[in-house]
């Protein structure tokens, strides 16, 4: 936002130049971009009188004028077409400085000039904000003017413009008065604005004005007649140009001289195109208007118009139509000044991409209770204006609006932010913002202006006072230890570290993906039945709900990469997955998990034609290789499961000290098929259940010098037995001689009954003391058959 320095001081004595009001509003909160001094520039140029007007001798289109600058009378060639006898105008002696040049001394085509009539654009004032009069040739002043007064100040080009950046919950500053509030607060100096509505007494009014949307909760029109529309004052133009806005007439300036000034958008009506009814309602799909840049625009069922009871003529707080324009012609017009929903404005602003100032203000959402202080003073200024007027009572609705009140107390000010602030300074800074603030005991109560609507909780409070109080003021500490710590990693951090990187040197490619998932995709491979955690708003369904597993992701990386032919892939992702507890206002529970995807081929060596495929104990090595790296290996089991989405034959869950961790297999063929994805093994850890904070001490055993003996032992089982379970059974005998027990055969077929399997493993003993004797290993090896024939085996 463009800010008049000269028109703050209006408000609000500030002792400070621009520059230092800047670097203060700054640190009060509201960033300034920048401080423009509009007559950096300029010098010398003063009101000149042409008294004289004749045409060049050798030049057609150059003029020679004879014009009065107060001490003495010059001569200006002139190539204007609009330059005329007895017009007051803006000169450039000679001397003088414009941007980008200096007037000196010149001859044209013969004839000498000593000085320039100016425009405004010569002035450095863009073209954009130049008024419609003024677009082409000098610049004439409509009234008289002293001559030989600086054209500078009569103009306000001896003012410096502060350009802020709003921020959206600031809507407050987007107007003088909500700034003349800030300063005030910063330079501790009382705001004095006339706050009372006039109660004058006008003519009865025949408008009628009926509200149909709960979009719009304040409305207020009022008739004024009698009025002449035409080129505004200059201290009127003066204001819109210097803040950016461009002059049209004098109606409209004043609407948009109101929406600077109190930050409330207006907007006119010609009375005689509007008639005497006004209704705000949902537009209908068939209805088109078309707006004041000319634009036809098909209305939807989502934008809220004003009509005159049957047509449209304006989209509410965005722009009004033609077919109710001010023009020259005008001779009546109906003020509107109303509240509008920021979100229904907003909506209609961008369907129809169509921004103004007064949309922008509704959006951030503007202050519920200034519609008819606003009203008030646009017609004080336009009876000041068309002092002819004859002015009807306003009509209209409001809703009344609940006060906000916050309860702070010094204490928790103080202790927020570090401070020893006395009940009196935080109330003082307070005031100085014009809240209202009532002491009761220990509590400050605080009753919030309808302006600050960015203010709701006490921690708002204690910002303000931390804003005014000054940040620059808050001294500066170092937290206090008890006892002060090594920095570096934790044995955890680290680990994952190794982790990630183990797996990265066997030819892993490390991933991440979005924690945030579709609704299905969250609930997909989680073990355990958990709430899951969906977001209020979601951006989109595919990204509405926080994941319960790493896999779903994995599978859309792999998908990814399969459509673009790579289908060699080796994928690991270490992330975080939560789970919910059911109630909103608990934090979902955040857990670290491992997870892998594994496809197509472990290697492959096309000269020789050879290829290994992965399979289920391609992706178990890879696991253990996890274990091994935690020195966990030999506390891990691992037990048949069905799992949804799995292969019901080549899946299992695994174990640590009996407590389950995590599962490996195969995905299912209907999911992978689903998915667009090759045959593919998965596993997923819980980390958080197997890498501790404590650092596991590696355990160091000497190898036996002495040579192993291995026998082996073949028997049948149950077709639904596990090798696990006889593992279980030949390890629990605990007995040192036996080192290693191995699978190497599972038949089951032909020569077999029908619910019976054939295993064959391989038993290793071991005495890192001795060489074993026969006895020795038969005394142990007559022990492990006795148990398996006990467990329900058949020896063969």
């Amino acid at each position: 936002m463009l800010v008049s320095y000269k028109w703050l001081q209006q408000y609000v004595n500030v002792e400070d130049n621009p520059k230092a009001l800047a670097d203060k509003i700054t640190r009060g909160g509201l960033e300034v971009e920048e401080v423009i001094k509009l007559d950096s520039d300029l010098s010398d140029i003063v009101v000149g009188y042409v008294i004289e007007k004749e045409k060049h001798p050798d030049a057609e289109k150059l003029s020679v004028c004879k014009v009065d600058i107060g001490d003495e009378i010059v001569q200006i060639v002139c190539g204007a077409k609009n330059v005329d006898k007895g017009q007051y105008v803006i000169v450039a002696k000679v001397g003088a400085k414009l941007p980008g040049i200096k007037i000196k001394k010149a001859k044209l085509r013969g004839v000498e000039s000593y000085g320039m009539i100016c425009s405004l654009a010569e002035l450095g004032i863009s073209k954009s904000l130049l008024p419609k009069n003024s677009e082409e040739g000098i610049y004439v002043f409509q009234e008289p003017q002293e001559i030989g007064t600086s054209a500078v100040e009569l103009l306000d080009l001896d003012d410096s413009i502060i350009d802020i950046s709003i921020t959206p919950n600031r809507a407050d500053a987007l107007s003088i008065r909500g700034l003349v509030y800030e300063v005030s607060a910063l330079y501790n100096k009382k705001v004095n604005f006339k706050e009372k509505l006039d109660n004058r007494k006008y003519d009865e009014t025949n408008l009628d004005v009926a509200i149909k949307s709960d979009k719009c909760p304040n409305y207020y029109g009022q008739v004024i007649k009698n009025i002449r529309v035409g080129q505004s004052p200059l201290w009127l133009q003066n204001k819109l140009i210097n803040s950016g806005i461009r002059p049209i007439n004098n109606i409209v300036d004043v609407t948009n001289y109101v929406l600077l000034e109190y930050g409330q958008p207006m907007h006119a009506f010609d009375k005689k195109l509007l008639g005497e009814k006004i209704v705000i309602r949902q537009a209908t799909d068939e209805e088109v208007l078309t707006t004041l840049d000319g634009v036809e625009r098909k209305l939807t069922n989502n934008d809220l118009i004003i009509s005159d009871g049957d047509r449209p003529v304006a989209l509410a707080g965005v722009m009004g139509g033609q077919n109710t324009e001010v023009s020259d012609s005008t001779t009546d017009i109906v003020l509107e000044s109303a509240y509008f929903n920021p979100v229904s404005v907003r909506r209609t602003s961008s369907y129809h991409g169509l921004r103004s100032d007064s949309s922008a203000r509704f959006e951030k959402g503007i202050d519920k209770n200034l519609q008819l202080l606003a009203l008030e003073r646009a017609v004080e200024l336009i009876k000041e204006l068309c002092p002819e007027a004859i002015i009807e009572n306003y009509v209209g609705h409001a809703k009344d609006n609940e006060i906000k009140q916050v309860v702070v107390t010094v204490s928790y000010i103080n202790n927020l932010l570090g401070l020893q602030l006395t009940e009196e300074n935080i109330v003082d800074i307070l005031r100085s913002l014009s809240f209202d603030v009532i002491v009761d005991g220990e509590s400050i109560l605080v009753n919030v202006p309808s302006r600050r609507q960015d203010i709701t909780i006490k921690q708002d409070i204690a910002e303000e006072v931390a804003r005014i109080y000054g940040y620059n003021n808050i001294p500066s500490t170092l937290p206090r230890f008890s006892k002060s710590t090594k920095g570096g990693f934790t044995y955890k951090q680290k680990i994952l570290r190794d982790v990630r990187k183990m797996y990265m040197n066997v030819g892993f490619m490390d991933t991440i993906n979005y924690s945030l998932v579709s609704e299905i995709e969250s609930k997909q491979f989680s073990l355990q039945p958990n709430p899951t955690v969906k977001l209020l708003m979601p951006m989109s369904e595919n990204h509405s709900t926080l994941r319960q597993s790493l896999i779903p992701g994995l599978v859309n990386t792999a998908n990814y990469n399969t459509a673009r032919r790579q289908n060699d892939l080796k994928l690991l992702e270490i992330g975080k997955v939560f789970f919910g507890s059911g109630d909103d206002n608990i934090q979902p529970e955040e857990r670290v998990y491992l997870s892998v995807l594994l496809t197509g081929n472990e290697f492959s060596t096309k000269w020789l034609k050879e290829e290994q495929k992965i399979d289920f104990y391609t992706a178990k090595g890879y696991l253990e290789l996890l274990f091994e790296k935690l020195g966990i290996l030999e506390d891990i089991k691992y037990s048949k499961e069905i799992i949804e989405n799995m292969h019901p034959g080549r899946c299992a869950k695994v174990f640590y000290k009996n407590n389950e961790i995590g599962f490996i297999g195969e995905l299912h063929p209907s999911y992978t098929k689903d998915n667009d994805i090759n045959t593919s093994y998965v596993f997923e850890i819980d980390l958080d259940k197997v890498v501790f904070e404590e650092k596991v001490n590696p355990k160091y055993e000497e190898i036996s010098k002495y040579p192993k003996v291995t026998r082996d032992i073949a028997m049948l089982i149950d077709s639904s037995d596990e090798y696990q379970n006889i593992y279980d059974v030949i390890t629990n005998i605990n007995d040192k001689l036996i080192y290693n027990v191995e699978l190497f055969d599972i038949y089951e077929g032909i020569g077999l009954p029908a619910d019976k399997k054939s295993i064959a493993i391989t038993l290793t003993y071991s005495d890192k003391d001795k060489t074993l004797t026969e006895e020795d290993i038969n005394k142990v090896h007559n022990k492990v058959e006795k148990v398996l024939l006990d467990y329900g085996v058949t020896i063969r």
